[in-house]
């Protein structure tokens, strides 16, 4: 019975061509796509579950951010005999000079030797419990070991700043399901204040940047005792003494990847992103099997005298089910076999709009092809339960007076239609508020300059900075030179203080006399006469200090230094975030700046910004260096947002694909069902217009009614994520009634071509027709 049902759909499928590339394409299209997002959700939500201690390790958190003071780990684990071990994470960028003299740039976690046994990262070569005992071991990923040692690296010696490290062990590279960012050396945590020349931090309170694990011993409840730690540190931890945060918790590991509290040397997802791409996973694979419901009953219209004639040569109703179920299960088997053959051609395009790596062909194994088998399976049947409940709903004599085509002429296509054409108007509002929010914080004015500003790190000794700035300045096309600690595009350092017994946080840039002119950043107003002591404030500090008319009365810790003038405000982080207060002080010959910028111009900036690197490169006897543009840094921030837009455009433009071949045939079956009375309506002295209009209007009105039901949802999606935004474009009435246009255009542009020729026919072929 099986072949004979594959075999006779098989006939009828290549008999209707258009039904069969329109089911098959749309199918295999929203599959690819729910395969490619499936696989990609799986990932994030799997990211750090490999950890063998997962359920027992927790990051320390606090409103503000998860970052703490040096000591603060063994204050707690001393206090606190639910503690294990703990590690502290810290991440920067260092020039290492290897065994064969070459200088390269390395990315480093640095990390407490714990760290190797409170998470599960495999080491290739070294003992977790010894790798990081010494405190100048280093331990290197396999990719740096490959990259840069032809043979076992472990016992090589490698230098930065003037210091040995032995080679101790080496690690997997960090996996793509890790919270914990890529990299590719390990340091002992307690190296790190003797590269920044200050060992007594290490013990220090003040600078609280540093990220904080815990490892809780088996069967103890440590995230219990937070209330407990953070009393403590009211009264003693000058970050809670003083205002600056209030709260403090445990964070359980596999949540860190989902936090909203930043820390060093990790990377974020939003599990918004995941549910919206999720639902609409979800939306796309419902049009498609809505688009096959109708185009089945629209066919079950056609094939009812089949149906008819089956039931009344004594087929059971069960039997007519079953093949409906199984014609379906045929098309959707066939399908998501086309759908894997589009997922591995698409993989590219998606891993790069979604900074992802999904690697397909890792995926292909036994579970992977059930998986398949399965939702095929699954697609099939769902697909073909409601044709076939509304075929066996009907008995043969109704099927054979017209009961069933008048039935999905009148009610079911049109209400899925309508569904169809809500989701693509959702769809496309919602790319386009995405899109026009992108292109806002691409043009946003930050409050400086951004063209053709290169941005380099200091590596410049102290005695060569001013023959550095001026061998620059005879470079072709660089006009300016600055040299600063801290700079708009990384934040500047962070000072904390108490006024008027209110806790403040500001953000410090140290500059050079060239820094504003050549970041284009406007003094508003003059408050003192010059002070080479002197500082600036922005708009904002003036606000939050609560100044008015008087900025230059504002003593910051009591000292004597006026307030030099008033900044006009900058920004200084994403948009997503507000401007916050700042204060600017002068660059003196005791301060290392970590940053050059120089500004270029010309028609080849990509040209100069060469030469300024071979010109450090002379200075330093090649040392390497990070560098970059200022505004491609920018761009940076907002790459979410862009991939996000282009993506969710790729979603609208297949729903509206999928929906427009859907009501393409839909139109085609129900004009051939109204030749008759487009003859009859012809001959009465009916002209073409209005017979066009008679059969575009039936669609229409289906788009309209869509329309009205997608607006709300579009609305309260899209302002709901523009919240996440300080800076953010609006949505305007408008942008709602061209999405409805766009639609409402598809579908005319869709009917049109076929009523047009319906109703230029000649009514006597029409009425000789049926």
């Amino acid at each position: 019975m099986i072949f004979y049902i594959i075999r006779n759909y098989i006939l009828h499928l290549y008999r209707n061509k258009l039904y069969t590339l329109i089911t098959v394409s749309g199918f295999a299209i929203s599959i690819m796509f729910v395969l490619l997002l499936g696989i990609y959700i799986r990932q994030e939500l799997s990211v750090d579950h490999f950890h063998v201690h997962k359920d027992r390790i927790f990051r320390l958190v606090r409103d503000g951010g998860a970052t703490f003071a040096p000591p603060i780990g063994d204050d707690i684990m001393n206090q606190h005999p639910e503690v294990e071990t703990y590690t502290r994470l810290y991440n920067d960028t260092y020039s290492i000079k290897l065994p064969d003299g070459q200088q390269v740039q390395a990315s480093s976690h640095m990390v407490d030797p714990a760290f190797f046994e409170i998470f599960s990262f495999p080491l290739i070569k070294g003992d977790p419990r010894e790798v990081m005992a010494a405190k100048n071991s280093v331990v290197i990923t396999s990719s740096f070991a490959r990259n840069f040692f032809n043979d076992n690296p472990v016992g090589h010696v490698i230098s930065l700043n003037d210091q040995d490290f032995m080679v101790t062990g080496i690690i997997e590279d960090i996996p793509d399901n890790s919270h914990i960012s890529k990299c590719e050396i390990f340091l002992n945590f307690a190296v790190l204040f003797d590269i920044w020349g200050w060992p007594e931090g290490l013990t220090s309170y003040g600078n609280s940047s540093f990220g904080m694990y815990f490892l809780a011993r088996v069967q103890t409840d440590l995230p219990s005792k937070a209330p407990q730690i953070l009393e403590k540190f009211m009264k003693d931890y000058w970050l809670f003494s003083e205002g600056y945060s209030k709260t403090l918790y445990f964070e359980p590991l596999t949540d860190v990847y989902y936090s909203h509290e930043y820390g060093p040397g990790i990377r974020h997802n939003s599990k918004t992103s995941i549910v919206i791409f999720g639902s609409i996973a979800f939306l796309i694979m419902i049009i498609a099997i809505i688009n096959y419901i109708n185009l089945t009953i629209a066919q079950s219209g056609f094939r009812s005298k089949e149906f008819a004639i089956k039931k009344l040569m004594g087929s059971s109703k069960r039997a007519v089910f079953i093949q409906n179920i199984s014609e379906s299960v045929i098309l959707a088997s066939a399908a998501t076999c086309l759908a894997v053959v589009l997922a591995y051609l698409a993989e590219h395009f998606f891993n790069n709009q979604m900074d992802s790596n999904l690697n397909l062909g890792r995926q292909f194994n036994l579970t992977f092809i059930s998986f398949l088998i399965l939702m095929g399976l699954m697609i099939g049947v769902v697909s073909g339960l409601f044709p076939a409940l509304v075929t066996d709903k009907y008995q043969p004599l109704d099927i054979v007076k017209g009961a069933l085509t008048r039935k999905t002429r009148n009610y079911y296509s049109r209400l899925l239609i309508a569904f169809q054409y809500s989701v693509a108007i959702v769809l496309v509002l919602s790319t386009w508020t995405i899109s026009r929010q992108s292109s806002y914080m691409r043009n946003y004015d930050v409050g400086f300059d951004t063209d053709n500003i290169f941005r380099m790190e200091n590596t410049i000794q102290p005695h060569q900075k001013e023959t550095f700035r001026d061998q620059l300045l005879t470079i072709p096309g660089v006009t300016a030179v600055s040299f600063c600690m801290g700079t708009p595009v990384d934040g500047g350092n962070n000072q904390s203080f108490t006024y008027n017994d209110k806790p403040m946080s500001f953000q410090e840039f140290v500059v050079d006399s060239s820094f504003f002119e050549l970041m284009g950043i406007s003094i508003s107003e003059t408050q003192t006469a010059y002070s080479k002591d002197g500082w600036w404030i922005n708009e904002t500090a003036v606000r939050m200090l609560e100044l008015g008319d008087n900025p230059a009365s504002f003593k910051f810790h009591d000292s004597d230094v006026p307030v030099l003038g008033i900044i006009e405000d900058f920004n200084f982080e994403p948009l997503h975030r507000p401007v916050g207060p700042v204060m600017v002080r002068q660059l003196n010959e005791a301060s290392y700046p970590w940053s050059i910028l120089v500004k270029v111009e010309g028609h080849n900036p990509l040209e100069t910004a060469s030469q300024i690197k071979a010109v450090q490169s002379e200075f330093t006897g090649g040392v390497p260096m990070e560098s970059a543009f200022v505004d491609d840094t920018l761009n940076q921030w907002y790459q979410k947002e862009f991939r996000q837009a282009r993506l969710i455009g790729a979603f609208t433009i297949l729903s509206i694909i999928i929906s427009t071949m859907g009501i393409f045939a839909m139109s085609l079956y129900y004009i051939q069902l109204r030749i008759k009375e487009i003859g009859i309506r012809k001959v009465n002295g009916a002209k073409v217009w209005e017979v066009m209009a008679m059969l575009n209007f039936d669609f229409v009105k289906w788009v309209i009614i869509a329309f009205v039901a997608a607006t709300p949802i579009a609305w309260y999606s899209m302002n709901s994520w523009l919240q996440n935004f300080a800076y953010r474009t609006e949505l305007r009435w408008w942008m709602f009634a061209m999405a409805g246009m766009l639609a409402l255009a598809v579908a005319i542009l869709t009917v049109s071509w076929q009523s047009w020729q319906a109703a230029r026919r000649n009514p006597v072929e029409a009425l000789r027709y049926e």
